[in-house]
């Protein structure tokens, strides 16, 4: 089976991160497989490194999030190439199956797979936050009759009713281990940290905001800042750090080894307003490191307050700030329950394997019994 992987960013974030983890499950399953990324960049190097051929696509760049008029119309315009360009990928290397990973790309590969007869699979790692791409992406679906594979169900809710409910999968994101987990010690005077690419969404200011009011019970704490702006300009990183001037706060940019990032502290803060299953929430539930987020988007499905992690009342910095000051002064034998219960919780649903597995299964089920891929006709039964 020949598959055309494409993909919307040419940095790594968490939904480029999945793919590159995907990958190889799929190279191990004797599937033949390219990618097709917007332009170079630490992506394509990555694919690269896995021998794997790349095609680039001139797919323009856009803001993360929610889109401006301007760009919906530039968006538009782009379209007509890219579905030729798709096109001519997918007649030029025999290409059986279309994955998707992320909205972006959706339309132009929707009408080429309805064209062609090629099954299309959306992975969604991210919220649709406009009605207007909602409908989009759920009429590109429709025009498929694709499969989704979500990352949550939270993340899932806005398309669902498009997608013919056997079509319709959840599978959470799958991180590798460590050698060992991090040790559980005292959360005192504690080292505090907040990981991911620096947006809005993400909650640094809230997290900067916390850490003014935590300082003011326990002066001794510190906190860290991992991260750089990938899909945006330096705007909110610049509204950050002058919001931290005058605290212990330091800036470690972005870093490639989280294990050793977490190995350092003794909280993670993932103060997300706007989010699925942020990777780094179970990268810290193996490395046994306690977290404490805001109960948004498909976080509460993965964390559950004071079993493996810790939720705020509400999302903001002040109920951050409570929650962090009742982890500071836990006793350190309930501390270090929720950290192992948080561990054996990665074990049992969230490791790679898990992962590469049961997404790899699912696009093995497209396969009838002779190994070619059938498309099955019709609409989903749910209106939306």
């Amino acid at each position: 089976m020949n598959i055309l992987c494409l993909e919307q960013f040419s940095s790594l974030g968490g939904g480029q991160l999945c793919l590159l983890d995907l990958l190889p499950a799929l190279i191990n399953r004797g599937w033949q497989v390219r990618v097709a990324v917007p332009g170079e960049g630490p992506l394509s190097s990555a694919v690269r490194s896995l021998k794997l051929p790349i095609d680039i696509l001139r797919c323009g760049s856009y803001t993360n999030g929610r889109k401006s008029l301007d760009e919906c119309a530039k968006y538009a315009f782009d379209l007509q190439d890219l579905a030729r360009a798709i096109r001519r990928i997918a007649i030029h290397n025999n290409i059986d199956l279309f994955y998707v990973n992320g909205a972006r790309l959706l339309p132009p590969t929707a009408l080429v797979g309805r064209l062609l007869s090629i099954p299309v699979t959306l992975h969604c790692h991210n919220h649709l936050l406009q009605r207007t791409v909602v409908g989009l992406v759920g009429h590109c679906m429709r025009l498929a009759n694709a499969h989704l594979i979500s990352c949550c169900n939270s993340t899932a809710q806005p398309i669902r009713p498009y997608v013919r409910p056997e079509r319709l999968h959840i599978v959470y994101n799958g991180i590798a281990g460590f050698q060992r987990p991090h040790a559980i010690r005292s959360a005192r005077p504690g080292r505090i940290g907040i990981i991911g690419r620096i947006e809005s969404d993400k909650g640094q200011l809230e997290f900067v905001s916390a850490a003014r009011l935590v300082l003011n019970e326990f002066p001794d704490s510190r906190f860290l800042i991992v991260g750089a702006p990938l899909f945006s300009n330096s705007d909110y990183l610049k509204k950050v750090m002058v919001a931290s001037d005058g605290l212990p706060v330091e800036f470690a940019g972005w870093q490639d080894d989280i294990g050793a990032v977490l190995s350092n502290l003794d909280l993670l803060v993932v103060p997300s307003r706007i989010d699925s299953t942020p990777r780094v929430i179970l990268e810290a539930f193996a490395a046994g490191v306690p977290v404490v987020a805001f109960p948004s988007g498909g976080i509460p499905e993965i964390l559950k307050d004071g079993e493996t992690g810790f939720l705020t009342a509400a999302d903001t910095a002040k109920a951050l700030a409570v929650r962090i000051a009742d982890i500071l002064t836990m006793p350190q034998a309930q501390l270090n329950s929720v950290v192992e219960q948080a561990y054996q919780s990665w074990q049992d649903n969230f490791t790679l394997e898990h992962y590469r597995q049961h997404v790899s299964d699912i696009i093995g089920q497209m396969c009838n019994p002779h190994g070619t891929l059938t498309v099955r006709e019709g609409l989903p039964a749910t209106e939306p």
